[in-house]
């Protein structure tokens, strides 16, 4: 049941990162158009005894499975998998051949209410869906952009080979799928482009050696292991050392969340270490936010990355770990970095140079000494109000101040 709930909320967060960068392009409302009415406990538990009773077999690992849903149980499962990710709701409405979604979720700004509201007409393109129109807080964007935006998740899922069919009718959708062992790892390889899946797996497997000779017990300092790949991008002088940073950032990226990256032709009963413990200023957690910054801002932009480090802040600060702004430096830092990586050439290569000399983490992450941690969303409203307020401003420019003062992000001389 957990591998079938982390596969439609794995599904459900790449929309929602879909719906974060258009979010960063386009105007909010300050109401939403689908309103918030809360499952019942009856609704809840339906949605619960759905995904228990769907999950994979234990004796069917791999095999075709198939699901029909009504329009009813369609609408019912989509919000309940948002009640886990999102506060919002949506509906669904489907036709011969084509679906139509109406969402309003509300970004977390506390003292103003504001709204994303997202329609999207999907349709049946071979075994999967395409966006046919999309709107986004009542304007029309073209169908293109939002495609773009979605082609990545969705071709994530026709590489891993998950879906067989997919058939709407009015009132029904029909799903086959192959499961196999390992699925999310396979979707999650999917979305590195094939081209760069080569580099990756070789700078995947150098992390993984020195993982091995790492001494027990003992996390890795990040520092150390963007030292090494980034020696061995010098070393091996590619004709464009750009392409080089970017896939030793997408390989290190997963490694410190914990994840592996797939071959295609690997074997899904194929068995390697669990990913050991890999440390910023001596904290998990700002390695993993300063490393998935910069994977976002090489895959998408800056501003996107922002809006996601930002979003993430403040959604824990509702009951998670609280609003940390060490996280927030290291989210900046992190997209300074993926910024000075891959620029240009120059800037691409000098930093190998530097990586190769040895990097310790004072040369790219400041200290979080006195910076405000564990805020509840009601305290940061107060001390801080929000993105627009200048307490908030304050505080990133003294934060800015301090990733600027790192030696790597210092101009070069001359």
């Amino acid at each position: 049941m957990r591998q079938l709930i982390k596969l439609l909320s794995w599904t459900l967060s790449a929309l929602l990162v879909i719906v974060l960068g258009l979010a960063a392009l386009l105007a909010l409302d300050s109401r939403p158009q689908i309103p918030h009415i809360a499952l019942t406990s009856a609704e809840r538990a339906w949605v619960k005894a759905w995904i228990a009773t769907n999950r994979p077999s234990a004796n069917r690992s791999e095999g075709i499975n198939r699901l029909t849903l009504t329009e009813k149980e369609a609408n019912l499962l989509l919000n309940g998998l948002l009640d886990r990710a999102a506060q919002g709701r949506a509906t669904l409405d489907l036709q011969d051949g084509a679906a139509e979604i109406s969402a309003s979720l509300r970004l977390p700004l506390d003292q103003v209410a504001t709204y994303l509201n997202l329609r999207l007409k999907l349709i049946e393109d071979a075994n999967l869906l395409k966006i046919e129109s999309a709107r986004v807080a009542g304007l029309p964007i073209p169908a293109a952009l939002a495609q773009k935006l979605a082609e990545q998740a969705i071709g994530a899922v026709a590489r891993a080979q998950v879906v067989q069919s997919l058939e709407i009718e009015d009132e029904a959708v029909s799903l086959s799928y192959a499961w196999r062992p390992h699925l999310l790892e396979h979707l999650g390889s999917s979305l590195v482009a094939e081209d760069d899946l080569p580099d990756v797996l070789s700078y995947q497997a150098q992390i993984q050696a020195i993982a091995q000779n790492w001494p027990r017990r003992q996390p890795i300092a990040l520092s150390k292991l963007l030292s090494e790949l980034l020696a061995t991008a010098a070393a091996e002088r590619r004709a464009d050392p750009v392409d080089s940073n970017r896939t030793l950032i997408i390989a290190l990226t997963a490694y410190v969340n914990g994840k592996r990256i797939r071959a295609p032709s690997d074997d899904d009963s194929s068995r390697t270490s669990h990913p050991r413990p890999v440390t910023l200023r001596g904290r998990r957690d700002l390695s993993q936010h300063f490393m998935t910054s910069a994977a976002l801002t090489i895959e998408g932009s800056d501003a996107l990355s922002n809006v996601i480090g930002w979003y993430k802040e403040l959604s824990d600060s509702d009951g998670g770990s609280g609003f940390s702004f060490a996280d927030m430096t290291a989210n900046r830092a992190g997209i300074r970095f993926a910024k000075l990586a891959t620029e240009n050439a120059a800037s691409a290569r000098r930093l190998q140079q530097l990586g190769r000399a040895g990097l310790s983490e004072d040369d790219f992450m400041p200290k979080i000494d006195g910076l405000p941690e564990g805020m509840s969303r009601s305290s940061f409203a107060t001390d801080f109000g929000d993105p627009d307020a200048q307490t908030y401003k304050r505080m990133i420019l003294h934060i800015d101040r301090r990733i600027d003062s790192r030696p790597l992000f210092r101009p070069s001389p001359g």
